[in-house]
């Protein structure tokens, strides 16, 4: 009796979770701005060059030293301060990951044949990306500070960062190559 009362709520929210993941990657990838198609206006990532400041910010060893020193309620305002820092930096990381994205879109679309494993592994890395977002989010939401899983994702968005740099510089010997090749002839 007591199974079924547990497992539905559950599935329930799951699936809503689910949901709620989906259309939020829907949104970002609607509309594209026309002055992407310009080399000047290239998407880029900026916010994830700031971790090591986050980090040093949101790390136990400075909460100590601030609960160490610091009045009580001096420490719960700096602790409440903090965790809005790192949901702008979230926010910020999540601008980066739909920059790279849209840069990524627009490299496969000059891409002579785009293969089914990179299409396969870009939605594999937006899926990752979206879920530990959200458990990222509700994590802070809860009054924590996930120090460790704001890494990973900041990790995820520069490995993504480095794999755009590298095609982008790819198309750009190939551009060079042909140009080159066709002045030639």
């Amino acid at each position: 009796m007591n199974q079924p009362v547990v497992i539905i709520p559950l599935a329930i929210a799951l699936v809503g979770i689910f949901l709620w993941i989906l259309s939020s990657g829907r949104k970002s990838q609607k509309t594209i701005d026309p002055s992407f198609l310009s080399i000047d206006a290239l998407p880029t990532a900026t916010h994830y060059g700031y971790f090591p400041q986050i980090r040093q910010a949101l790390s136990i060893a400075d909460t100590n030293y601030l609960r160490k020193n610091a009045p009580p309620h001096v420490v719960k305002q700096a602790l409440r301060e903090r965790r809005a820092v790192a949901r702008g930096f979230l926010k910020g990381l999540r601008e980066d990951f739909s920059n790279l994205s849209r840069l990524g879109r627009m490299i496969a679309a000059l891409s002579p044949e785009i293969s089914h494993k990179q299409e396969t592994e870009r939605l594999v890395l937006s899926f990752k990306f979206q879920i530990l977002y959200r458990l990222v989010w509700l994590r802070l939401a809860a009054g924590n500070l996930p120090l460790e899983q704001l890494e990973q994702l900041t990790g995820l968005v520069g490995r993504l960062a480095t794999r755009m740099d590298e095609a982008m510089a790819e198309i750009s010997a190939l551009s060079a190559g042909q140009t080159a090749t066709g002045l030639g002839a």
